[in-house]
């Protein structure tokens, strides 16, 4: 028999429809009746999913009834197609794996980046990236930093210097309490990005001069708004430039 009447056949043994059929091989109905009535034939991939799904030999599928001569030479055929339909399926399952695994990394990649610069501390507590640094500012006043302050609940914003070079710095929110009773009084941040993992107000004597001149030499830039780099210290979360230059400027 030819195979359009092979494939009646089976679909008819299988009590399948046109249109059951169809939906196991993700084509329409219409494709299954072409191919029912010798318009069109499928594809080899397909002609191996029918095998499979039929229980039939694949080289039947191909060439029908054969003389006893003609099957070994077919059946030699029939196996390689066989393999290289697998072939081309394991293919297919690396090629949508390998893609998959690269699309989400790059997505990945991509939040923590835009955490980074976002200041999104849930994100930078989680990147592998990042690594935990010590900063420095001074203590804003009692009435900013109050547990008592409805509106903030505590939490205070502030520049931290993060190297005495003064050439990296962070927007850091955080709670710390009241001052408890230091007379010139700093807060010691431990931090990763924008997330902070413990902070404590020190003393004075606590810093080096180094780290003292960075948080003046901001001070002094940020009470000129004329300084060309004010936007950036009042928009960004993260700076890697030298205060005392700039405030010399």
């Amino acid at each position: 028999m030819s195979f359009k009447d092979d494939l009646r056949m089976m679909r008819h043994q299988a009590g399948l429809t046109q249109e059951d059929l169809a939906q196991k091989l993700h084509v329409t109905r219409q494709t299954v009746s072409t191919w029912e009535t010798g318009k069109n034939r499928p594809n080899l991939e397909t002609l191996h999913t029918l095998s499979q799904l039929f229980n039939e030999p694949l080289e039947k599928l191909l060439f029908g009834d054969e003389t006893k001569v003609d099957k070994v030479n077919r059946h030699s055929v029939a196996k390689k197609i066989d393999h290289d339909v697998n072939l081309k399926k394991r293919y297919r399952f690396w090629t949508i794996s390998l893609a998959s695994l690269l699309t989400l990394t790059v997505a990945g990649i991509g939040l923590l980046l835009f955490g980074y610069y976002q200041g999104i501390d849930t994100i930078d507590r989680i990147n592998p990236f990042l690594s935990y640094e010590v900063g420095y500012t001074k203590l804003p006043s009692s009435s900013e930093i109050s547990p008592r302050n409805k509106k903030t609940d505590g939490y205070w914003t502030a520049w931290f210097t993060d190297s005495p070079m003064g050439n990296e710095w962070t927007k850091l929110t955080l709670t710390t309490g009241e001052n408890p009773g230091l007379k010139d009084p700093y807060v010691m941040a431990y931090h990763k990005g924008s997330f902070v993992k413990e902070a404590r107000i020190v003393p004075r004597t606590y810093l080096s001069k180094a780290y003292v001149s960075n948080l003046k030499g901001l001070e002094t830039l940020l009470k000129t708004k004329s300084t060309p780099d004010y936007k950036l210290f009042q928009h960004q979360i993260h700076v890697s430039d030298t205060i005392q230059d700039l405030s010399e400027e």
